[in-house]
């Protein structure tokens, strides 16, 4: 096929009238090109359009801390090149062929040539409006990022410091409890003769049905005893190992009018060691989470990485756990799953979106199943939910920008618009399969390498 027959057949050029397409064709010259040649870099001078016949181009720019961010991705019929030809400026992006492409090279000249068809103009810059929108709109996307991730960052030190001196004072305060509780049971055998302090194991792991039989068993013990406070007591003594009976068999050599202060006393003891572990677990927890985190952001990590997605996965369901209660989630990863190589704090923010969502639309009741699996150069991720599903005409817009199914003041619509803006960035796809048994959104990533 000649050169003009190639832009005769493109919608940009299909109007053109004859003698001026031929004109364009007879400066132009067709090119094949591999994968991952560079055909315009940013900075250089401009020269040259292109117009994509076969194969994918990428559009990248160097943003904030030197990191790469993709712009676009260019298919046939699409042109590059033509905006910094329109105001001699250097190149303010670089383009890379993304596989094997075929192109057509419209030299300088031969642009000026197409300048001369009102409708090239009107279709061109309608074309160089809505890029720089779209470039405007990922650059500031990614410097708030940046600006984001940096306060994430410093936010993550400051709690990580606090909450390691609780841990620490936590281990600390345990031992002054241990022995103090020491001395005070040498003290508590001075009150009568033959008392037998009993400090007991921890009782096996309880139902709550069977806690709070025991709790309740304890409790009425607490109050024939006269304490007012019985019921606030027995949860933290049946967690150290009380019984009626055991707690009798302390009591036995205690003089009667001491024998309330003593069970009260053992009461607020056993309560004392429940509250110090649970600071302990709070502590730890506040670590944990700081560490999810700090992962699930990738701070201080080179913007595009080797991941493997089901850290990711599994870190979101942890920071989204309070909205999956009540719902059943089954995971399902091989264990020999592929890496992809994408941004992964971006790749995050798609699982959170797509959770986010499953959970919203199972309100607290259905199955959320998350899958992956390995299919030649690609990753499949199925995320589906046992929600009502979408309806058709719902689902044709469901990834336009702030368009929403929630009522309003819940959620801006920006939801799914991001997800399907990140993963076409990264040259991945996503698919939507809904009815009414549910909802699966199907993420297709290339692998690494």
């Amino acid at each position: 096929m000649t050169t003009a027959d190639s832009l005769r057949n493109l919608p940009y050029f299909a109007d053109l009238p004859e003698e001026l397409l031929e004109r364009v064709a007879a400066g132009s010259e067709n090119v094949d090109l591999d994968a991952g040649t560079v055909i315009i870099e940013e900075g250089s001078e401009s020269e040259e359009m292109y117009v994509v016949i076969t194969g994918e181009l990428v559009v990248t720019k160097q943003g904030s801390a030197e990191k790469e961010v993709t712009l676009a991705r260019l298919n046939p019929g699409d042109v590059v090149g033509e905006i910094a030809l329109l105001d001699q400026a250097p190149r303010t992006a670089t383009v890379t062929t993304a596989m094997p492409s075929g192109l057509i090279r419209i030299p300088a000249a031969s642009f000026e040539e197409l300048l001369s068809d009102a409708n090239v103009v009107r279709r061109m810059f309608g074309t160089v409006t809505s890029r720089l929108r779209g470039i405007e709109d990922t650059l500031r996307h990614e410097e708030r990022m940046a600006a984001l991730g940096k306060m994430a960052a410093q936010l993550m030190h400051e709690l990580n410091n606090p909450a390691a001196a609780v841990g620490r004072s936590t281990s600390e305060l345990n031992r002054v409890y241990e022995e103090l509780n020491d001395e005070a049971t040498a003290l508590a055998r001075s009150l009568g003769d033959g008392v037998d302090f009993i400090r007991p194991d921890p009782p096996p792991e309880l139902s709550p049905i069977e806690a709070s039989d025991r709790e309740d068993e304890l409790a009425a013990y607490l109050e024939e005893l006269g304490i007012a406070d019985a019921w606030e007591l027995a949860s933290g003594m049946v967690a150290s190992g009380w019984s009626p009976s055991l707690l009798g068999a302390a009591l036995e050599g205690v003089d009667g009018g001491l024998r309330t202060h003593f069970a009260r006393w053992v009461g607020l003891r056993a309560t004392a060691g429940q509250l110090i572990s649970e600071i302990g677990i709070a502590a730890g927890r506040v670590s944990e989470l700081v560490r999810i985190v700090k992962e699930y952001s990738y701070l201080d990590q080179a913007p595009i990485q080797e991941v493997v997605i089901t850290a990711g996965i599994k870190d979101t369901l942890v920071l989204l756990k309070h909205k999956l209660s009540g719902i059943d989630v089954v995971v399902e990863f091989p264990a020999d799953l592929q890496p992809v190589e994408v941004p992964g704090r971006d790749l995050n923010q798609v699982w959170t979106n797509l959770i986010d969502n499953a959970a919203d639309a199972m309100d607290g009741d259905g199955t959320l199943t998350i899958s992956a699996a390995n299919d030649s150069d690609v990753v499949r991720v199925t995320i589906s939910d046992t929600g009502p599903g979408i309806p058709s005409d719902t689902a044709e817009r469901i990834f336009d920008p702030f368009f929403t199914t929630k009522e309003p003041g819940k959620g801006t619509g920006l939801g799914l618009h991001t997800v399907h803006t990140i993963i076409t960035r990264i040259g991945g796809e996503i698919d939507l399969k809904t009815d009414e048994n549910g909802t699966s959104f199907v993420v297709t990533l290339p692998t690494a390498g």
